[in-house]
């Protein structure tokens, strides 16, 4: 049988948009997060910005769903599928979670930050994320738990999604898996919109299928030669359709109009996904330029570390130097964040090329 094997090789442009999208991430998280409603007008015009920035974890589900499912579809027939699937996920995602999990022990054991909202609580029991499910728990009783870990819900979620993917893929026709995968893109603002808290519509995994599922579809419409000439022939129109989306999207964010808390994820999941076909099949728009930016590429090559650890970074920055909690109420503030921003790059860097590309390498041993 001929081993069908994924290309040995990186699109930049596609670790171009996870750098924007993790720069979203953290921007969020630095500037919307630490700044209070009655901040100067400069402030609030930032957070107004940002508001929306929080949605950028939706590109990180399509990129995951277009990349992995892409992968499993071209080597749906490999008799090692679901062996080399599994291993190289493990291998990519386990060993920096359980150095991140190791750190904030050793952290909560030296009582940094006990009695504020950055230490760890019982609230959410530290055995739960070694299982991957503290996004269920934090959906059930609506609370993030211990804010050096709240950006691990995402990896309860795309853990999920990996054991609901291969067996999709493997045991589904195509027929049957785009009508699957439709049901669930249809499905999610419905999920969400009957979530049983706030934070549930976020963290429960389905209900985040419009972005998963949604990059899965662009992988199997990204293997049919139709579908390509039919976009390339109608390009200019998605483009033209994708910036009024973000023009509006620009409106709502700095106007007094809101959108649906349960909509909002299924428009951007949009969003993204033009702007990944885009990407995909046009390498002169604004987007493609954009995601060809070197700072871009190194930043979605990092963007593992600089997710997990740039809120430990931020904490222990502040509880160390300032001796208070992240907050942006003065100049100096703003000047100690970005300090926190720089530190975090250089931190996930050195991450990157002594601990993550050891394991990645050791995964890619396996071989479909």
């Amino acid at each position: 049988m001929t081993e069908l094997e994924e290309k040995n090789t990186r699109v930049n442009e596609l670790d171009g948009l996870r750098g924007m999208a993790i720069l979203a991430a953290v921007l969020y998280h630095y500037a919307n997060n630490l700044i209070n409603a009655d901040a100067s007008q400069f402030n609030l015009i930032l957070k107004s910005i940002t508001h929306f920035f929080y949605t950028s974890i939706d590109m990180f589900f399509m990129l995951s769903g277009f990349l992995l499912g892409g992968i499993l579809l071209k080597n749906k027939s490999s008799k090692n599928f679901f062996k080399t699937f599994y291993m190289r996920r493990i291998c990519r995602i386990v060993p920096l979670y359980f150095l991140l999990l190791l750190v904030v022990f050793i952290i909560c054991k030296l009582n940094i930050g006990k009695g504020t909202s950055w230490w760890f609580s019982n609230d959410i029991p530290f055995w739960i994320y070694f299982t991957f499910l503290q996004n269920i728990m934090m959906g059930l009783k609506d609370i993030m738990g211990n804010t050096w870990l709240s950006p691990t819900w995402s990896l309860g979620v795309e853990e999920q999604f990996y054991l609901i993917i291969s067996f999709l893929i493997y045991l589904s026709p195509k027929r049957v898996l785009i009508f699957i995968l439709l049901i669930g893109i249809v499905c999610a603002p419905i999920f969400r919109y009957n979530a049983p808290t706030v934070y549930a519509l976020s963290t429960f995994t389905y209900c985040r299928f419009d972005a998963l599922f949604g990059g899965i579809l662009i992988a199997l419409l990204h293997q049919d030669p139709s579908f390509q000439m039919f976009f390339k022939k109608h390009l200019n129109k998605f483009y033209l359709f994708t910036l009024l989306l973000l023009g509006i999207t620009f409106m709502i964010s700095i106007g007094k109009w809101h959108m649906a808390l349960f909509t909002v994820n299924s428009w951007f999941s949009l969003i993204y996904g033009l702007v990944l076909l885009l990407v995909l099949y046009d390498p002169k728009n604004l987007f493609s330029k954009l995601a060809r930016i070197p700072f871009f590429i190194h930043l979605g090559l990092y963007s593992f570390s600089i997710y997990l650890f740039h809120e430990i970074i931020l904490g222990l920055f502040f509880l160390t130097i300032p001796k208070k909690l992240p907050q942006i109420n003065t100049l100096n503030d703003l000047g100690m964040v970005v300090i926190c921003a720089i530190l975090t790059y250089f931190v996930a860097r050195f991450i990157y090329n002594h601990f993550e590309k050891k394991f990645m390498a050791f995964g890619h041993q396996y071989k479909y």
